[in-house]
Formats: C-alpha cells, sequence, structure tokens
C-alpha cells in the first residue's frame, strides 16, 4: 500500500553560516570555462581577495563581465517544463551547478539567479535575493498587453541585490532579452543605455494596483521599486516607457521561491507551461557591449540585433526544432528529454491563443 511519509526536512538555508552553499574554486574555474570568461577578468584581484569584491574599483569590472558573459552563454529557456520526463524545476545549487555548468543548459529566473547568487557569493560578493511582480505589459499574449499593461503579476520573479561599497546595485540574469543584463545602482531614477538604442530606468514609485489611498489622512500607496523600458528614446513624440518588473529590497529565502516556482512550472494558465521558449543575448566584436539576443518561442528563432529583427528559422517539425536549439543555443538534449514533451506541446499541435 502507497503511503505519503511526513517529510523529515524542509527547505531553508543551514543556520551555520560557513554550511551555506558556495562553490569551490575548481568548481569557479569550470564556469568561467562553460560562459567563456575572457582571462583578463580571471586575473581580477578579486579572485585573490575576496574582500575586493565588495569595492566598486574592482568588484564593479567583474560583475559586470560576469554577468555579459553569462547572458551570453547560459539560456534563458523554460525546456526542462517541456523536454523532460518529470517537468520538474530545481533549485537546488548542487543540482543547478551540474546542469548549468556540466550539461551547459539554463533556466527561468529562479535557476539563473539563484545560480547565480551563489556563483557571486562564493567570489566573495555580498548578495541579497530579492523578488519581483513582472508587468503584464509583458505578456506574450496580446489580450493581456493591451488591457492590462499597468498591472502586475503576483510574486513571480528572483533577481539579486550586490552590495558594492555602500551601494546596492541590481544583478539579474534572469530576465531574457528583456531584462537590464546589466548591474546597474539601486538608485532612483537612474537610467542608462542597456541595448542600443533601448533605455532602462529604476523608479521607486507606487503602482496603480494598490489598495491604498492618497487621503490627507492616509500614509499613501506604498512605493515599489520599479524597472522599465524605453525602446524608441530618440523619438519624443513616441517615447514610451514600458514597465518590465517592479521589486523589492526584501530578502526572499529560498523556501519563498520553492512556492513561486512550483505555482509558475505547473499552473496551466503560466506562459512557461505553454510554450517553448530560449534566449541568449549577443556581444559586439570587442565583448564588451550587449547588442542584441537570438530567441526560440514556440517555432521561430529570430535574432535582433538593436532594433533590427530578423527570422533565423522557422521549424515546421519537432526534430527541426530540436536541431534549432542545438544549433543556434548549443543546448544538446539527451534522447528521453526529447521524448518527454507531451503530444499536445510538440509543432504538430495547433494553438490559436496568441
Amino acid at each position: 500500500m502507497w503511503t505519503n511519509p511526513a517529510p523529515t526536512a524542509l527547505t531553508q538555508l543551514p543556520l551555520d553560516e560557513n554550511a551555506r552553499p558556495r562553490y569551490s574554486d575548481t568548481e569557479l574555474g569550470d564556469y568561467f570555462e562553460c560562459i567563456q570568461l575572457p582571462q583578463r577578468y580571471r586575473d581580477s584581484i578579486v579572485l585573490k581577495d575576496a574582500a575586493q569584491a565588495g569595492t566598486k574599483e574592482h568588484g564593479l569590472p567583474l560583475l559586470r563581465a560576469l554577468t555579459r558573459y553569462h547572458v551570453c552563454n547560459v539560456p534563458f529557456d523554460n525546456l526542462v517544463l517541456h523536454y523532460s520526463a518529470h517537468k520538474t524545476v530545481t533549485l537546488d545549487q548542487r543540482e543547478l551547478y551540474t546542469k548549468v555548468v556540466r550539461r551547459r543548459l539554463g533556466g527561468r529566473c529562479m535557476e539563473n539567479n539563484s545560480f547565480f547568487g551563489t556563483v557571486l557569493r562564493s567570489l566573495g560578493y555580498e548578495v541579497r535575493n530579492c523578488a519581483g511582480r513582472v508587468a503584464r505589459a509583458m505578456s506574450p499574449y496580446p489580450d493581456v498587453r493591451r488591457n492590462q499593461r499597468a498591472t502586475y503579476d503576483g510574486w513571480n520573479h528572483m533577481l539579486n541585490l550586490v552590495l558594492l561599497d555602500d551601494e546596492w546595485y541590481v544583478v539579474d540574469v534572469g530576465m531574457g532579452s528583456i531584462g537590464p543584463n546589466l548591474p546597474y545602482p539601486l538608485r532612483d531614477g537612474f537610467q542608462t543605455t542597456s541595448i542600443a538604442p533601448r533605455l532602462i530606468r529604476v523608479q521607486l514609485r507606487p503602482i496603480a494596483e494598490s489598495y491604498a489611498t492618497n487621503s490627507a489622512n492616509r500614509t499613501g500607496p506604498p512605493k515599489l521599486w520599479c524597472f522599465d523600458v524605453c525602446h524608441n528614446p530618440d523619438d519624443d513624440a513616441k517615447k514610451d516607457w514600458v514597465p518590465v518588473y517592479c521589486f523589492t529590497e526584501t530578502e526572499f529565502l529560498p523556501q519563498d521561491y520553492e512556492v513561486m516556482s512550483w505555482f509558475t512550472s505547473t499552473n496551466p494558465r503560466s506562459f512557461f507551461t505553454r510554450y517553448v521558449t530560449c534566449t541568449k543575448m549577443l556581444m559586439d566584436e570587442d565583448k564588451e557591449l550587449l547588442v542584441g539576443n537570438v530567441t526560440l518561442f514556440k517555432d521561430t528563432v529570430t535574432e535582433t540585433i538593436g532594433t533590427n529583427r530578423r527570422v533565423i528559422k522557422e521549424c515546421k517539425t519537432e526534430n527541426e526544432r530540436l536541431q534549432a536549439l542545438a544549433e543556434n543555443f548549443h543546448v544538446h538534449l539527451t534522447d528521453e528529454e526529447k521524448e518527454g514533451i507531451p503530444d499536445e506541446r510538440k509543432l504538430a499541435s495547433k494553438d490559436t491563443d496568441v
């Protein structure tokens, strides 16, 4: 008779700080190989003196490089929810290391950012795990984008804050092509160019959905950090800031992400459970700036450089999609993983919702 025994352990961080997840120098070296980090960054003083990780002088240049090379070599994808027998996302740091470094696979925000946060802690950075709500302006569903643009999902996104000298920096390698993909200071009103000509900014402001009012005897709506993008900064007549996500400085723990990940990876209305996607960012020839991305969505692979977008491949069969994953993203799945995709999600099935 099948039984469901009580769990002997629940997700938590070890109370002993020395027992918390870290990667060894050898493991970090293999990770640097995985993301093709140039030798000049491996020679950073941070790797010799971990105390330097907390400085803008030495810690910030390495942080920028790690972020840039990570997003160009570790995919933002939801493949485990489609190409696996178990359809289960792991947030275990050991398993994530194997997945990213040994298998050369990626994951969604909670996989990428929790793994990356552990890499940074292993190098000596002070990292705080936080969470955000993705704006519905980012929805893949046209009706949602049109009618609910000013609203946000529940807590469904993970990002990291990294302390450099006396200032926190936002570090997010888990938002694909619409994310910042570069560290920026948590400073109200800060804006910069991310992938030219696109601007990004962060503002501390209330969101429209708050129950709180602006009555004279009230404190007013609470403020959240809001990350926005502007795709047309040079067009004054049509300049438009689009909300991407809002977030808080509150620390989130592994057990929080376990709940968040479970919902977004199991709910049938979740974008992640419905459509196959995979993204890698692209650098310029000097490998100093991000210039675009290559993305698979459902059956189409596109390349975007700046504002120029072109279709690389339209996949007609499941084998063509698997070939596109291998050729464009260096994602090589096992036979078992390839067979794991349900029939209704194969390219032969049609979905007219988008």
